[in-house]
């Protein structure tokens, strides 16, 4: 098991992670990043040139891929904070066993040791199957 202050410190850096994020999000939302939105003054009438078109559409999916990870960390500290609430935090959610001190301080959203999560990332299908 991890130490009261080292579980005091993680849950710490958790918050301000998750503040950091919410906030990245809220940007990102307010920059009108959606792909499928036109400006106001834009009609399928406007005519651009190509390459303009291109960019615009590569900077509206950037902007999507930008905020559907961002919005994916979130979700996973979002758990690590309800995992602390639970009492469950540093246990894999997989083996029940703990994880190391050191994986928690490199990655304090890991639920997973880093057995079970190599296991995961290999074979995502078959990974919760003992």
């Amino acid at each position: 098991m991890i130490s009261q202050d080292l579980c005091n410190e993680l849950h710490d850096q958790l918050l301000v992670e998750r503040t950091r994020l919410e906030q990245e999000i809220s940007n990102l939302a307010g920059s009108g990043s959606r792909a499928d939105a036109f400006l106001e003054d834009e009609s399928d009438a406007v005519d651009q040139h190509p390459a303009d078109e291109g960019s615009e559409l590569f900077e509206r999916e950037k902007n999507m891929t930008l905020k559907r990870n961002l919005e994916a960390s979130l979700e996973s500290i979002t758990e690590a904070l309800r995992k602390f609430d639970e009492g469950t935090y540093g246990i894999c959610e997989t083996c029940g066993k703990p994880i190391l001190e050191k994986r928690l301080r490199a990655l304090p959203g890991a639920t997973h040791c880093i057995e079970c999560q190599s296991k995961l990332e290999k074979h995502p299908r078959t990974a919760y199957v003992h």
